[in-house]
């Protein structure tokens, strides 16, 4: 199975599994047609969304996607939820890159928060069912799967094969049309919003997007907290997503989450971790990068430290939900799944002596799984045994196996997506 990365911003790399420097994200084991029902469980630290499952390796979108949502619910009354279409951001971002030159041989399915971010400032946000109607109840995209084997298809050696036929941005809109079976519909509203050859963007253009299921991002409601006072306050999805100012500096706007890399001093790791723990007493769905080794993945859903042997590898995003703290003064260990409500325990376990033993993880592998266990439905406690590893980070071999005789020790916590004031 072909494992791709996220990104690591800090040193302006790739992931690698392997020798290969494509990005993406480490999926499951089987990415076969079963489906699962998402769990109904309610887990009430984090205003999480439904638990989804990616079936390629985009589960930068799918966190993404999950911190949006959570925004979202948040600011409704009633906690109503959106589901945001995943899809509809794959499809652009494929757009993107066979448009501007990069998918020469094949799609990326990789990329990064800054990278979705972009993203929804240029296309929007659109309902899942609106996309794929069939699929605005499912779990897990099937058509994905299916689109991403077309459109590599087209441009191994069908009508998208040429550089001439790439830059024809008219010709890869309808490949992309057709390798996503999209409605006349859909079709249509795309057109209307972004022209058939994508003449016209959100983020460069006043064209209007009414008749149409397309939202610009200023017009979904979201609570976010005060940088100064954290207190909670009615903005927009587009005040949280912020504007880009360069590839790889801070985003702008008051209220514009930033990524922070983990840092490799002790002291250091520690007052970031204080940082995430602040946003998480404000139940702020924090962005999570991290390498994951399946080798370390045990019985209980668990990765609680680094492997003997290193197994199948890649890079992924997640979202936080809980955590749980030993040596906390005063009030020894803080467990996870157990709500705090007391000030001076929350005020305590910020201490810089205080240790966070393990973070508990909302993922975009299914909520109910056949192949593997969870701590909770779709969520899963990551121990700072292996998040601090070293971990054996290693290069693939040509059948897509972990190639054990080639591989460097390495740090699995990559970084971090904070709201300001953090």
């Amino acid at each position: 199975m072909n494992l791709d990365l996220v990104r690591r911003p800090l040193l302006a790399l790739l992931l690698a599994a392997g020798a290969s420097l494509a990005g993406g994200c480490a999926v499951a084991a089987d990415e076969g047609d079963d489906e699962f029902e998402a769990s109904t469980d309610a887990i009430t630290d984090v205003n999480h969304s439904s638990v989804k499952r990616q079936s390629i390796g985009n589960c930068w979108l799918y966190a993404t996607a999950s911190w949006a949502e959570s925004l979202n619910k948040s600011a409704t009354r009633g906690n109503a939820e959106m589901n945001m279409s995943e899809s509809y951001w794959t499809y652009w971002h494929w757009f993107d890159q066979i448009a501007n030159g990069s998918a020469s041989r094949e799609i990326s399915t990789g990329g990064w928060y800054a990278t979705a971010a972009e993203i929804i400032n240029r296309y929007g946000i659109v309902a899942e069912g609106s996309f794929i109607p069939s699929e605005a109840n499912d779990e897990m995209s099937l058509r994905q799967k299916t689109a991403l084997d077309k459109i590599n298809a087209s441009i191994k050696s069908g009508a998208l094969s040429t550089p001439e036929a790439r830059r024809d941005r008219a010709l890869v809109r309808r490949e992309l049309d057709t390798a996503w079976e999209l409605s006349s519909n859909v079709r249509s509203q795309i057109t209307r919003v972004f022209g058939a050859s994508v003449s016209r963007t959100l983020d460069r253009s006043t064209v209007s997007t009414s008749f149409t299921s397309i939202r610009r991002a200023s017009s979904i409601r979201v609570e976010l907290r005060d940088p100064q006072t954290r207190q909670p306050v009615t903005a927009t999805l587009q005040d949280a997503l912020g504007t880009r100012t360069t590839s790889w500096g801070p985003r702008e706007g008051r209220f514009a989450w930033q990524m922070t890399s983990y840092p490799t001093s002790a002291a250091a790791r520690r007052n970031t971790l204080i940082r995430v723990q602040k946003a998480m007493h404000d139940r702020q769905p924090v962005i999570m990068s991290w390498f994951v080794d399946f080798n370390a993945l045990d019985p209980q859903g668990r990765f609680a430290a680094p492997p003997a042997t290193p197994g199948r590898q890649g890079g992924h995003m997640v979202v936080v939900e809980d955590y749980q703290i030993n040596d906390v003064p005063g009030f020894g260990t803080l467990k996870v799944g157990q709500l705090e409500t007391r000030p001076e325990a929350l005020e305590a376990a910020l201490s810089p002596a205080a240790k966070i033993e393990l973070i508990r993880v909302k993922n975009s592998w299914g909520s109910f799984r056949p192949d593997r266990q969870f701590v909770l439905p779709g969520y899963h406690d990551l121990y700072m045994k292996y998040l601090d590893g070293p971990v054996k980070r290693c290069s693939e071999n040509a059948d897509g196996t972990t190639n054990t005789n080639n591989c460097y020790d390495d740090t699995p916590l990559n970084d971090f997506v904070l709201p300001p004031g953090y």
